[in-house]
């Protein structure tokens, strides 16, 4: 499968048909590469929605006239492997730790209040989708069904989402 210059600016311009056919096109293969790596339905299918946001992200990097699932399943095999380093070298946290960063949580009011004014940075859209995805850990499918958008209306709405809270002001979580 070969994208041309204009497929390309379709999917820069948020075409939602020519990203729904390209998911239908790839998404088995997609899959299978990150299976095989992670080898945990529930966590391949998260690592899978990243993969997609991530090509939407990464667009431009891709070469005319390559093969564009090439290109993708690459970006699957990489975003994988790096979820697959990540939880090797994930420790367990104790139950103690767990109740002083809870007890410390609720003794440091600030931290709520960061939440808050970062939230309040977003629209409604952006605001409903982070909440969705990071406090009720819906996946981006489900999200999307839910807030009637197309798949990939709500990833690029995600991403856009996280830039914003990331700008705002370098929220710190140790501090």
């Amino acid at each position: 499968m070969i994208l041309g210059e204009k497929e390309i600016n379709r999917l820069k311009a948020h075409d939602e048909s020519l990203f729904e056919s390209l998911y239908q096109q790839t998404k088995i293969g997609v899959y299978a590469m990150i299976f095989g790596i992670v080898k945990n339905h529930m966590l391949a299918e998260d690592i899978m929605q990243d993969v997609y946001m991530k090509m939407l992200i990464k667009i431009d990097q891709y070469r005319l006239g390559s093969n564009f699932y090439n290109w993708l399943l690459q970006i699957a095999k990489y975003q994988a492997i790096d979820v697959y380093r990540r939880q090797k070298k994930e420790e367990l946290v104790e139950v103690e730790q767990v109740d002083y960063r809870v007890n410390h949580q609720q003794e440091n009011p600030d931290k709520e209040d960061q939440l808050v004014h970062m939230l309040n940075v977003l629209d409604d859209d952006e605001k409903d989708i982070v909440l969705l995805k990071i406090v009720d850990d819906w996946t981006f499918k489900a999200i999307s069904k839910h807030i009637h958008k197309p798949l990939g209306t709500v990833l690029w709405l995600y991403q856009r989402a996280m830039r914003k809270m990331k700008d705002w002001s370098g929220f710190d979580e140790e501090a």
